[in-house]
């Protein structure tokens, strides 16, 4: 065999490699963006980020799925992570506070509308869009359910926001008296005046007002009076 013809089989085999790269490329891309054991997060997230395995819906075996999973204890699944990372968030599933400012993933508030990005998720709104709805209110003023109730604070009670009623009792959140102070959930959370805190807004062991007396909203109007005495 003489040089040309070796020349031409290194040649070609050259060619070959090239052409079987590009064709392998678009493969492996496709592959990493699918979701091959239905656990909902991508093949790539599971190799690069959440460290799981991507054949395995469930990869530690616990019961629950890999996507559900919160590894980090920041408020926030993989999956939520996940999305946080499409949002352009690089939220690190393995590590609470991925920007290392002091406030773990789940509390920090992106789109400054005063819900956290878990708050954002239970609510069914957008970490990064502070009007997700564009209706003109902000997502944390906004009430998801109709309870009466705003998604800040039924985040920060820990109540649904997209249940109305979320202790299944047939009474919406806002008509609940979760603190037992005479005023209903929905009042406080008109004013402000903790639904959690028996009204005791300063801490002083008196009332919404401070002044140490029973002041609610017997008129159901939004203005306290001072019942200590009735």
């Amino acid at each position: 065999m003489n040089k040309a013809s070796i020349f031409n089989i290194i040649r070609a085999a050259v060619v070959v490699g090239a052409l079987v790269g590009v064709l392998a490329a678009p493969g492996a891309a496709s592959a990493a963006g699918r979701d091959s054991d239905g656990d909902g997060l991508k093949n790539g997230f599971e190799i690069n980020w959440s460290h799981t395995n991507p054949n395995r819906a469930d990869s530690d075996r616990d019961g629950l799925k890999d996507g559900k999973e919160n590894p980090d204890k920041d408020g926030l699944t993989n999956k939520q992570e996940q999305k946080m990372q499409s949002l352009g968030v690089h939220d690190d599933p393995l590590d609470a506070d991925s920007d290392n400012d002091d406030t773990i993933d789940g509390d920090e508030d992106e789109d400054h509308d005063d819900l956290d990005d878990e708050g954002e998720f239970e609510s069914g709104t957008d970490p990064e869009d502070a009007d997700s709805d564009n209706d003109g209110v902000d997502d944390g003023d906004a009430d998801e359910d109709c309870d009466d109730v705003d998604n800040e604070n039924e985040d920060e009670v820990g109540l649904k926001p997209r249940d109305a009623d979320s202790d299944n009792v047939g009474t919406i959140d806002g008509d609940e008296d979760s603190d037992g102070d005479g005023m209903s959930d929905g009042d406080e959370a008109d004013m402000d005046a903790g639904i959690h805190d028996d009204g005791d807004i300063g801490g002083d062991g008196g009332d919404v007002i401070g002044d140490g007396g029973d002041s609610t909203d017997i008129n159901d109007d939004g203005t306290l009076i001072d019942d200590s005495d009735a």
